[in-house]
């Protein structure tokens, strides 16, 4: 029997709501994941309020986690910040009863990823609101000119070091998965056929291809090579 799920769905501005755009794509992405991984859609949940409520205060996703909790389904989202932008409310919702699945992340993630996200999730919503300040004090200093913010270049820096940390995780969790797939002569285009059909997503909750392996493998060896140098 297959796993049963219900989606939830989230944008933060009635624009947004009323447009369909941002809720659309969340949908069509949260439904390929499912379809991917064998699970059946008993519900869809959508929502328009903003990311910073707490996890109580907002009524569609409160309706959505208890019918979860009493037929025990999953729930699924399309990025985690979907579900909220602070930690401390996703590590709450991880000890909570109802299990949850980011298509994002992909099926096999685990609390690490989870946590990791949370936290880049959270620091990007402290940049986004630091930078609208920034934009805001400057446009009133300049008589209403807006100019270049200059908190964007660091900003812009720490968000991609997260990133790569990221993608480095990423790519030694499957190490040994592909390096030992290349050392037994497989080719880019095999490893990427058992990485789907093992149903495991890569770092940004896609299929696996020759490209993508090439690449993660290409990380590895110069990770490698760096602790290599290093010692």
């Amino acid at each position: 029997m297959d796993l049963q799920a219900v989606i939830y769905c989230r944008v933060s501005t009635k624009e947004q709501g009323i447009s369909g755009l941002g809720l659309g794509a969340q949908l069509d992405d949260a439904t390929q994941f499912c379809a991917a991984n064998n699970v059946d859609v008993i519900q869809v949940f959508k929502e328009v309020q903003s990311g910073k409520d707490n996890l109580t205060d907002r009524p569609v996703l409160t309706e959505a986690l208890e019918l979860c909790r009493r037929k025990n389904y999953l729930l699924i989202v399309s990025k985690l910040d979907r579900l909220s932008r602070n930690v401390h409310a996703i590590a709450g919702l991880m000890k909570s009863r109802v299990t949850f699945k980011v298509a994002q992340l992909g099926w096999d993630a685990d609390n690490f990823q989870l946590h990791l996200f949370a936290a880049l999730a959270e620091k990007e919503r402290e940049w986004i609101s630091k930078r609208t300040k920034d934009a805001l004090a400057k446009k009133k200093a300049n008589g209403g000119t807006l100019g270049n913010l200059a908190s964007m270049p660091k900003a812009q820096a720490k968000s991609a070091e997260l990133r790569n940390k990221l993608a480095n995780d990423f790519a030694e969790k499957y190490s040994s998965f592909i390096l030992t797939g290349l050392a037994e002569g497989k080719s880019l285009n095999s490893i990427a056929g058992q990485m789907n059909s093992l149903h495991i997503k890569t770092v940004k909750g896609g299929r696996w291809t020759a490209e993508t392996v090439k690449r993660v493998a290409a990380r590895l060896n110069h990770l490698i090579s760096l602790r290599l140098q290093s010692h």
